[in-house]
């Protein structure tokens, strides 16, 4: 795995409990080095600690859907975009970020102004 895909896992672990980041400010936090839809494929590749332990003989990678909290990363529009992949429930994400305490509007996104993890970025934005 490609040792940007670690720096947005660690920079994902950072989030805290009902907060969120975009895929956008992560991709300035690593430099613009992977753009927002990059950051979406990096966390698309995690895998479940069970599942990647059960290929590789009970071997559990470092990093995996248990300990890096995916679903606290949304789009710019502050929605979630798990919908595009066909292996995740739909609503799966906004579920693990309502039971956070984040709420959603009717249209389905929730305030990024309430909600984004401003301590996170830098002061410069990024």
């Amino acid at each position: 795995m490609a040792e940007i895909y670690h720096e947005i896992y660690k920079i994902v672990q950072t989030i805290p409990r009902g907060r969120v980041l975009t895929y956008g400010l992560i991709s300035h936090m690593i430099g613009k080095r992977m753009s927002a839809q990059g950051v979406g494929w990096a966390l698309k590749a995690l895998g479940s600690a069970t599942a990647a332990a059960n290929k590789n003989g009970g071997k559990q990678p470092l990093y995996h859907s248990d300990n890096v909290p995916w679903q606290r990363v949304v789009n710019a529009q502050g929605g979630t975009s798990t919908h595009k992949i066909p292996d995740i429930p739909p609503d799966l994400q906004r579920h693990l970020l309502e039971s956070e305490g984040i709420v959603f509007n009717t249209e389905g996104h929730l305030d990024l102004d309430k909600y984004l993890w401003k301590e996170g970025i830098g002061s410069d934005g990024t």
